[in-house]
């Protein structure tokens, strides 16, 4: 993804309406030139720590039907921790295999090391105090070996944050704090491969409180890249024409750039209004009109597997202690209905069935 220099940056900002709005962001800056097939399907694994022995079968099997029916890309996210474990201490092998994976099954990657990331910044323990300059000084060190060898196992695209937007309301300087880091690594990256797309992964949920923050940082993205789900948390499931209104939402804010949606999904749980039959229903919307739409590249669906009673008890550890306990519990309760198969037996549900034809159709 090509940057947007620092000057057209400030222009922009000169241009407020005079109701303060900031100009639409319709500058397409780079395509996705790695990327080969118009439209990409995918999914993430899971997270669970392990799995019962006839649901790891399944997984196996999952991932080997869709690879023969042409699914065509992977995404792999992993911390910089796992990188540099200790200070210049490069875990290289560890994303080698890992991307192996991928290119040796002629599938294209999409990497996420989510430097900001949901809930605050994930980077080795000695930069937890750092400044930005010293941070980006050591993350562009990082990548001065991990782009290339993404390059080389057919990665188009590496987003270096998750969700940061989640805390733009909360906190006032966040937002110009992580496009002061992303503007010069994604420079860097860009001199390392010109082609490989840069960007940082948002949630259209977060325009309602952030989108002047948002807007700020879309500016300096090569392509668009959200995470999108069918129901706002306990509310009902999105209907088609709500699925359609929320795209014409991300396409709108995205301007011209290509869009990946990073996490696509969608819970079956009952007393949320939702079942397998409404979950298959969510994906059929989805991917009907991303094939319409050319801007939209590759959706990865979140996730393949349930998440298991022992992981939502890992993730429960994440929050604060004002939280309540129901939206703990209601949330895990969703986690545990995510995926395209059941944790408890690896059993498919009605949306395995349903992804499974848009890999057809998306590969014909």
């Amino acid at each position: 993804m090509k940057s947007i220099i620092y000057s057209l940056s400030i222009f922009s900002l000169m241009l407020f309406s005079c109701d303060g709005e900031l100009p639409k962001i319709s500058i397409n800056t780079h395509n996705l030139e790695l990327l080969s097939a118009e439209n990409n399907l995918g999914f993430i694994v899971g997270f669970n720590f392990s799995n019962p022995s006839a649901t790891q079968d399944s997984i196996e099997a999952r991932i080997q039907e869709a690879i023969t029916e042409g699914m065509s890309v992977g995404r792999l996210q992993i911390d910089w921790t796992d990188l540099e474990p200790e200070e210049g201490i490069y875990e290289e092998e560890e994303l080698e295999e890992q991307l192996e994976f991928y290119s040796s099954r002629e599938m294209e990657v999409l990497l996420t090391i989510s430097v900001y990331d949901s809930e605050d910044k994930v980077v080795p323990s000695y930069l937890e105090d750092a400044d930005t300059e010293l941070l980006i000084q050591r993350f562009q060190e990082l990548l001065d070996w991990v782009i290339p060898m993404l390059v080389e196992h057919n990665g188009y695209a590496i987003a270096v944050s998750n969700e940061p937007d989640n805390s733009f309301a909360e906190e006032s300087d966040l937002a110009q704090e992580v496009i002061d880091f992303f503007v010069p690594v994604k420079d860097h990256i860009h001199q390392l491969e010109e082609k490989m797309a840069v960007t940082v992964t948002m949630n259209i949920e977060n325009l309602k409180a952030s989108k002047r923050d948002m807007e700020k940082l879309m500016q300096h993205l090569d392509v668009a890249c959200f995470n999108i789900y069918g129901a706002n948390f306990f509310d009902s499931a999105y209907t088609e024409t709500e699925v359609n209104d929320l795209i014409d939402e991300v396409l709108d804010f995205s301007g011209e750039r290509q869009l990946i949606v990073q996490e696509l999904g969608m819970h079956n749980v009952d007393r949320f209004n939702s079942s397998e039959e409404v979950q298959r229903a969510f994906f059929e919307y989805f991917l009907t009109r991303m094939e319409q739409e050319e801007r939209i590249r590759a959706a990865y669906v979140f996730q393949l597997v349930d998440w298991s009673p022992e992981t939502v008890a890992f993730f429960n550890q994440v929050f604060e202690e004002e939280v309540p306990q129901e939206f703990i519990d209601n949330y895990g309760d969703l986690l545990q209905h995510i995926g395209l198969i059941n944790y408890e037996d690896g059993t498919r549900k009605k949306a395995w069935d349903e992804f499974l034809k848009w890999v057809r159709r998306f590969e014909q």
